[in-house]
């Protein structure tokens, strides 16, 4: 008995997630608009403060609003929620309601339609009651609201008709941008990720009961893959880091080079080298400025003959008993 409660249990779970993914994406849907094929209508700007008034070909005289129940007050309408009547026939004995409100939009050849049901009980059919469909036209010269028309009724007499067909020609029927497509958009998402969800609930408790053979509670699938995935998550941004760290670490370990073509540069472990990076700028520089090594060499070639010159005078002012000769 408890495998059978902690099975339906299982079950019960993912049905759960899915019927709230699809509550939150029905909700989503504006009342009195509707999409299809790609394009957007909204018939909101319709619902009027002030009903719409109209006659039929017969001169049958009509109350009607869009997507809301009617601002004027009824007479001896015989409806159960008299509030809720959004279009009425004036007749001998009472108003006659040809439906109630409805924000559910429908579209038909690229044509929005509302259809509005529960009216007043029919004449000439028992257990059925009035309903209205208005086929809105988009119409681009009509820059009002537009007007309604009536263009046929069953059956044709006007004291026994039960199902009208109107139309309705207007810009507003025109397709249009629709306001707020990103929650749409995150209601999809959200659809997704509850149907993947409950997938992982369903295949995941099958494996832990008929492959692992687990009961009870044991069998629901864990989620620790989470944790792992947070967990590569935040290893794989660790390795960019360090990767990042190493790229500047590298470029700034020749930032001691200046120039191109002679200037300071930092060794590994030599500290400053010179400036001479060619054989012949460090013999330039041992040899000296320019000019410098000749005259070294004048120097050492003056003492020699300064020598020689004071020993030939030596010699021709005295003579080998020491007597000065002028």
């Amino acid at each position: 008995m408890r495998e059978t409660s902690g099975c339906r249990i299982t079950w019960i779970i993912p049905l759960f997630l899915l019927w709230l993914c699809a509550t939150a994406v029905v909700a989503d849907e504006t009342p009195c608009t509707a999409h299809d094929g790609g394009q957007f209508y909204d018939m909101s700007p319709l619902k009027s403060s002030k009903d719409y008034e109209f006659y039929s070909p017969s001169g049958e005289h009509f109350v009607i609003n869009v997507c809301k129940p009617v601002s004027n007050d009824t007479w001896a309408v015989k409806v159960d929620n008299p509030e809720d009547v959004a279009g009425f026939t004036r007749r001998e004995h009472g108003d006659f309601s040809i439906g109630d409100a409805n924000t559910t939009l429908l579209v038909r050849d690229g044509h929005p339609l509302l259809i509005m049901t529960e009216g007043s009980a029919c004449p000439l059919a028992s257990g059925m009651t009035a309903s209205t469909a208005i086929r809105f036209i988009c119409d681009t010269s009509v820059f009002g609201p537009g007007k309604p028309e009536l263009v046929a009724q069953l059956p044709p007499d006007d004291a026994s008709a039960c199902a009208f067909f109107i139309e309705w020609r207007t810009h507003v029927a025109c397709p249009t941008r629709e306001k707020g497509s990103s929650w749409g958009v995150f209601s999809i998402l959200a659809l997704i990720l509850g149907i993947l969800l409950a997938l992982y609930l369903i295949l995941g408790t099958l494996y832990n009961r008929y492959v692992l053979q687990l009961q009870g509670l044991e069998q629901l699938p864990r989620f620790g893959f989470v944790g792992e995935f947070m967990e590569f998550l935040r290893s794989c941004a660790a390795r960019v880091k360090d990767q990042s760290s190493d790229t500047w670490q590298s470029r700034g370990s020749g930032s001691g080079r200046w120039g191109s073509g002679g200037g300071w540069s930092r060794g590994a472990a030599n500290g400053y080298r010179g400036l001479a990076n060619s054989r012949e700028e460090q013999e330039a520089i041992i040899g000296g400025p320019p000019g410098f090594l000749d005259e070294e060499d004048e120097e050492d070639d003056h003492p020699h003959e300064s020598g020689g010159d004071s020993q030939n005078a030596g010699l021709s002012g005295m003579d080998a008993n020491g007597v000065i000769r002028l």
